[in-house]
């Protein structure tokens, strides 16, 4: 179970840094708002962990 916990830790921890680079890299640029293209990642790379997550995630609560 330690391992399960452990990777689901990474990939949230992961999908943190990468949308924190995103967001970091537009505000660089001067944009004051996120280009749709950046959120549409954003959202895209939030569903796929979300999909890699959820089974670890409904074998710990069961």
């Amino acid at each position: 179970m330690d391992a399960k916990l452990d990777s689901t830790y990474l990939a949230i921890t992961e999908l943190t840094s990468e949308i924190n680079s995103i967001v970091r890299k537009s505000f660089e640029k001067g944009n004051e708002e996120l280009p749709s293209s950046d959120v549409e990642h954003i959202l895209k790379i939030t569903s796929d962990v979300a999909c890699k997550i959820r089974p670890q995630l409904k074998e710990l609560t069961v």
